[in-house]
């Protein structure tokens, strides 16, 4: 009978909170292997773990998905025979308990925060005779917002490791790509915001779309079919229906609206604005956690978490985002720490 084995498991374990109160528990120092431990302190670790799981008699044991390939090496290297299970740490981690929900919403409250800031910031910029838009006297770009956003979630102990997104065209027609180069006016900028909260390390997740300026007729368009959609993948979220029956329901709208869902390495016209993304992702100790809501997206459980972030995008016209964190509960959902959603963000 194999037993479950993963460090990465445990820790995630303790960082959960679940930290069980044990009395009379005995700790043995273990000696090294024969062969004795390598010099490089990850191989050492991984000679170790195999070292006690050989010691304490297991001849197979069963690891998840995160066991990095070192410790399975050195397992095999101490005669123990591994099996895999695709469930094994997973499902645990998509039902959030009431506390880890609380996480959620602290850090999903920060990261409004932080994006009131930068979409106020950029909609508070002064366009050039250009239309290059300027704040406290120097070209905003989206390198200098994205910096300030870091700044802004610092100061208030949350980490940025994985950066922001703000970008515009026609980068943007790259639904992942983080902007570069000057802001514009009356173009739709996409911020993404997806920060860690260092107290709890649980993440926060969202998007926003502003413009400084007078969007165009098209943008209006593709925003009110995105904020459509997004409320629509909202209500659909439900514990017991699938992730890819509310991803049907968010592409329903995107193409009842007009515009077009657009996958893989279908050819298309870039200037078009289509949205390019399944709707959304679990999320927790990690920004993208499972299941997708998407094509083959399994059954959703009471209280797990989810992003549903709509998204269309054009070369020429533009993109617009808007993306909040969703709870799945028994005949419902619960947006955690809702933000505005309009273009302009001047009064807000």
């Amino acid at each position: 009978m194999g037993i479950p084995c993963s460090l990465l498991e445990i820790l995630r374990w303790i960082g959960r909170g679940r930290r069980r109160q044990q009395t009379g528990c005995v700790v043995r120092l273990i000696s090294p292997p024969k062969s004795g431990l390598s010099g490089d302190r990850d191989t050492a670790l991984a000679q170790a773990a195999a070292e006690c799981v050989r010691r304490a008699g297991q001849t197979e044991v069963m690891v998840d998905r995160t066991l990095p390939y070192l410790y399975a090496h050195h397992l095999q290297e101490a005669g123990i025979e591994i099996t895999y299970s695709e469930d094994f740490g997973v499902t645990e981690r998509r039902i959030k308990t009431p506390e880890e929900i609380q996480h959620l919403r602290h850090a999903q409250k920060i990261t409004g925060e932080a994006m009131i800031y930068a979409c106020r910031t950029i909609a508070s910029a002064k366009p050039t005779s250009e239309g290059v838009l300027q704040y406290d006297g120097a070209v905003l770009t989206s390198e200098r917002m994205r910096a300030m956003i870091t700044a802004f979630l610092i100061k208030r102990n949350f980490s940025n490791a994985h950066d922001s997104i703000v970008v515009t065209v026609p980068h943007v027609v790259d639904c992942h790509h983080f902007g570069t180069g000057p802001l514009r006016a009356n173009l739709p900028v996409i911020v993404d915001i997806f920060p860690m909260d260092n107290a709890t390390r649980y993440h926060g997740d969202m998007t926003r779309t502003v413009v400084c300026g007078e969007p165009s007729d098209e943008c209006l368009k593709m925003h009110a079919a995105v904020c459509e959609a997004k409320a629509a993948g909202c209500e659909a979220l439900e514990a017991g229906t699938t992730g890819e029956a509310v991803h049907q329901v968010v592409a329903d709208v995107i193409e009842a609206r007009g515009f077009s869902m657009v996958r893989g390495d279908a050819r298309h016209d870039q200037e078009t604005a289509t949205m390019r993304h399944g709707t959304g992702h679990g999320i927790g100790l990690e920004v993208h956690e499972p299941i997708l809501l998407d094509h083959g997206g399994g059954e959703i459980l009471e209280n797990e978490v989810f992003t549903v972030e709509p998204g269309l995008y054009s070369a020429m016209l533009g993109g617009v985002r808007v993306e909040d964190m969703v709870v799945a509960t028994r005949g419902g959902h619960e947006i955690l720490s809702p933000v505005h959603e309009g273009l302009d963000w001047t009064e807000c």
